[in-house]
């Protein structure tokens, strides 16, 4: 029962995923933090055809789990799937100046730590940094220009250089791959490597070689990369200019390849010839597989190399300058070992993974230290509450009977007769607050009201001083009513005054209501699964309208009555996956997940405004939550330890981001020897979501007491106080005792 720790939650937020330094970064931190302490997921927003996916399979090749559901939105709906998503993380990092994320992130309450990865100048200057918690830069120069845009706060720019796997380069891959390529051991290989885009300007190193191969017999030239999907023909131009300069047996194009650092092997010399880059991640690749560069002195690049000491700079779009560098290394091997060798020793003391990954890690604490820690904003008068099951439904009709048995809850276990004695017990153990009901078929009859049902209870928690969280709605109404109908929902408006009426004038305290309990399993299971009363199946959404009609309704009336009325919104929390087996069903899914949260944005007035929902009806957010509340899409329910179980803090955050308001668990429990294990399990995960900024206001243990079960009348041994009631009060449970002390303490 006890939860593993939770290793830290990293999401990696892309424009788009293709081949190169960024991609290559977040692929080596999968690989190389550890699992225990890290998690890191990616998602992608943009999906142009002809886009390589060798950087997809690169990733979940290593257990990332690569998220391209934004492919098929549009920017709006992208903009919102973020939101929904980011808070269940702990971090985010956002590269490629991805345009989604800063719109998803100012739509939430609760913001996960932002980092910006920049591997250009232009991504630095642009776009907001006002949710940027830190900006890191491959290189000093992109360093710089974030710097200038975060005015005060400076230092949150970093410069974090792009990684390279030292293990990947292997120089006794060289004849092997030299052969597979069908070069001779004389002839000197010349290589590029990258997307073909313009701003790499390739056509200079084509010409270069057409300069070269004049007095170099031995020469020999590689392009490796496939076309950019932004411009498609600028590959089919490089192509071309190769084809009209007589260089088809001299320049080899070999498109986009998985194996960059066996190739580099078979290289003797590598040029770039880049303009207006960042930090080019592959002249780092190239030193570590100990190769001589010829390098325009762009941002970065003028970082990563020494001139004459760890490789040549050469001036922007001067091939023949270009090709006087390829023929003096060409003619010297000993040159070439030297600034080789160099640019090795530079790469394993900057930019190898011993080197850049404990930067990350400091980067990843330092975020997480930041974070502010929330607790209860005194809303309630204890922290650990009590839940009174108050359940008035009638089951299905047994064979031979009209209507099915009413049940009561509250009268089953005598709660009715014994309230002050319960309140007192509960008091005794730290419980101020409860949730307790009023009884609508008790109240009322024939169109009149009669109190004699809830006043002793109402008198009992003044007398105790006892905070009452009063359920109006809690499955059960009246027999003459028609839940489907208009009348319904008028009839339940002016239940409602009436309570809040004789609560007013009852007592002294600001009155909680929680109108209609648990509209969304309410829906579910009296509109579609036929479980509760009115039984029906395809009409759960149709119920769910039906439901928070009545309840806007019903605090319309009791604000009318008393303007200091809160309201406390109960519905389950749950998470729905895919089967592993079947990843085709995460839509689906998360289709259903995302159904958890549409009771209350129908209150809220998100959904469906014209039934009259406001964001001020949406006042405390109530999570219940259960050990089946979590189930894999048409399959069995998952539990704690399953690979599949989000953890309830995640959920408590990302309810929290999502809606802004007080949040507490209203409803939470099992039954027997777990109930002790259960309840340590669901106080660390309020404490966690307390640590991650949220404002958690409490835990209502619910039932508080043992009860019959509603299906069959047995005794459900799921409560911190037995069912029956003696002179002395209610026996505790001694494990539930003991937790619930524990987390004190």
């Amino acid at each position: 029962m006890t939860p593993e720790p939770q290793p830290v939650r990293i999401l990696f937020v892309f424009a788009w995923l293709v081949v190169g330094g960024e991609e290559t970064e977040v692929r080596l931190l999968a690989a190389n933090l550890d699992p225990d302490l890290y998690r890191i997921d990616v998602v992608a927003c943009f999906r142009k055809p002809g886009m390589p996916e060798q950087t997809h399979e690169q990733l979940r090749a290593l257990g990332v789990d690569v998220d391209t559901t934004p492919y098929d939105l549009s920017f709006e709906d992208t903009v919102g799937y973020l939101a929904g998503k980011v808070p269940g993380y702990d971090i985010v990092v956002s590269s490629q100046n991805v345009a989604d994320i800063y719109p998803a992130l100012e739509r939430l309450h609760l913001r996960p730590p932002l980092i910006e990865h920049g591997g250009l100048v232009s991504e630095a200057e642009a776009g907001p940094k006002h949710l940027t918690n830190r900006y890191v830069g491959v290189c000093r120069s992109i360093r710089d220009a974030a710097a200038s845009r975060m005015p005060g706060r400076e230092q949150h720019a970093l410069e974090i250089p792009s990684m390279v796997d030292l293990s990947e380069f292997n120089s006794a891959n060289r004849s092997v791959m030299r052969s597979k390529l069908g070069f001779r051991d004389e002839q000197v290989v010349i290589g590029w490597v990258g997307r073909l885009d313009p701003k790499k300007n390739v056509e200079d190193f084509i010409h270069a070689a057409a300069l070269v191969v004049r007095d170099n017999a031995h020469a020999q030239f590689v392009i490796v990369g496939g076309p950019d999907a932004f411009m498609p023909d600028y590959a089919d131009h490089l192509k071309d200019l190769t084809r009209r300069l007589g260089l088809a047996d001299r320049v080899t194009f070999l498109g986009d390849r998985k194996d960059v650092a066996e190739l580099l092997s078979a290289f003797d010399i590598f040029v770039w010839l880049s303009r207006g880059e960042g930090m080019p991640h592959v002249i780092a690749e190239a030193g570590a597989a100990a190769l001589p560069v010829i390098a325009t002195p762009d941002n970065g690049a003028q970082q990563q190399i020494d001139d004459q000491v760890s490789g040549l700079f050469v001036p922007y779009n001067d091939p023949a300058a270009v090709a006087d560098k390829i023929r003096l290394l060409a003619g010297d091997e000993g040159f070439r070992r030297s600034l080789g060798q160099a640019l090795r020793r530079k790469v394993e003391a900057s930019y190898s993974i011993e080197a850049v990954l404990p930067q990350w890690t400091q980067l990843f604490s330092d975020v997480l230290a930041e974070k502010s820690p929330q607790g209860p904003t005194g809303i309630f008068k204890s922290f650990l509450m009590g839940g009174f099951e108050c359940s008035t439904h009638r089951l299905r009709p047994a064979d031979g009977e009209t209507t099915g048995r009413r049940l009561d809850m509250i009268a089953a276990i005598e709660h009715d007769r014994f309230a002050e004695q319960d309140y007192r017990q509960l008091a005794g153990l730290g419980i101020r607050t409860v949730r307790d009901g009023f009884r609508w078929h008790l109240i009322e009859k024939s169109r009149t009201y009669d109190w004699s049902s809830v006043l002793p209870m109402i008198e009992a928690a003044q007398k105790t001083g006892t905070q009452v969280i009063w359920d109006l709605l809690h499955y059960g109404w009246p027999d003459d009513l028609d839940i489907w109908s208009p009348q319904f929902v008028d009839r339940f408006a002016a239940f409602a005054g009436a309570c809040a009426r004789l609560v007013r004038d009852n007592t002294n305290e600001v009155p909680f209501y929680c109108p209609v309990n648990e509209i969304s399993f309410f829906s579910w299971g009296g509109g579609d699964a036929a479980y509760l009363n009115p039984f029906a199946r395809g009409r759960g959404f149709e119920l769910k309208v039906q439901l928070a009609r009545a309840a806007i309704a019903a605090m319309e009336e009791i604000l009318l009555v008393d303007p200091r009325a809160r309201f406390v919104h109960c519905d389950p929390v749950i998470n729905v996956v895919a089967d592993q087996s079947r990843p085709f069903e995460s839509g689906v899914a998360e289709g259903h997940r995302q159904s958890q949260f549409q009771g209350w944005d129908l209150i809220a007035g998100r959904m469906w405004p014209q039934i009259g929902g406001q964001e001020r009806f949406l006042d405390i957010i109530g999570v219940n939550y259960y050990f089946n509340n979590q189930w894999i899409h048409g399959g069995p329910p998952i539990d704690i330890g399953h690979p599949s179980y989000k953890p309830l803090s995640r959920i408590l955050a990302e309810t929290y981001a999502r809606y802004g308001k007080p949040i507490l668990i209203a409803e939470t429990g099992i039954e027997d020897e777990r109930r002790g294990p259960w309840y340590r399990y669901v106080s660390d995960q309020a404490k966690r979501a307390m640590q991650s900024g949220v404002p958690f206001e409490g835990i209502c243990l619910y039932p508080i007491a043992n009860h019959p079960g509603w299906d069959d009348g047995r005794a459900c041994q799921n409560g911190l106080l037995a069912s029956s009631v003696s002179l002395g009060g209610r026996a505790v449970d001694a494990g539930l005792s003991s937790a619930i002390q524990g987390s004190v303490d």
